[in-house]
């Protein structure tokens, strides 16, 4: 089982290093059009469009720097919160690996919830920064969710 979980561990790193590689890429170049759109907005005198751009080239820097910092310390600080109270032997082996595989799926869903918030950003709309916060949360709830739940299960019905 844990060969099994390691392999799957390594291919969502390598996910979650493409999506995070493609969210900085497509920052930069969101950040570049803003400032090209910053600066003809500010030549032509357009004080509403130039307050717009900078409020979305911070929102940019900000749904950035939360796929590139935020994601890994929030990932790690839930595994390493995770503890094993009950259960025993296989069934406590199975739901840290259970939280373990869990964690990195979660880190994948939050920068992907992090693309989809840049696009969003990048088009005007706000409701995709909610969206990453609310994949967020759910991630790591269903993270902690299962990682108590396969060892007390085992332990109520007797396998220890």
């Amino acid at each position: 089982m844990m060969h099994a979980a390691q392999i799957l561990l390594d291919i969502l790193r390598n996910a979650w290093m493409a999506i995070i590689a493609l969210i900085v890429v497509v920052a930069v170049l969101a950040m570049l059009y803003q400032m090209l759109k910053l600066s003809v907005d500010a030549s032509l005198g357009a004080s509403m469009y130039v307050a717009q751009a900078v409020g979305t080239l911070i929102t940019l820097m900000i749904v950035a720097l939360y796929a590139y910092l935020a994601i890994p310390a929030i990932v790690r600080a839930a595994t390493a919160s995770v503890s094993i109270g009950a259960g025993c032997g296989p069934a406590a082996e199975l739901g840290q690996d259970a939280a373990y595989v869990i964690a990195a799926l979660a880190a994948v869903q939050m920068a992907k919830a992090a693309f989809i918030a840049l696009f969003s950003t990048m088009t005007g709309a706000g409701s995709g920064i909610s969206y990453a916060i609310t994949e967020a949360g759910a991630a790591i709830f269903g993270m902690l969710l299962i990682s108590v739940a396969v060892p007390v299960a085992a332990a109520f019905l007797g396998a220890c």
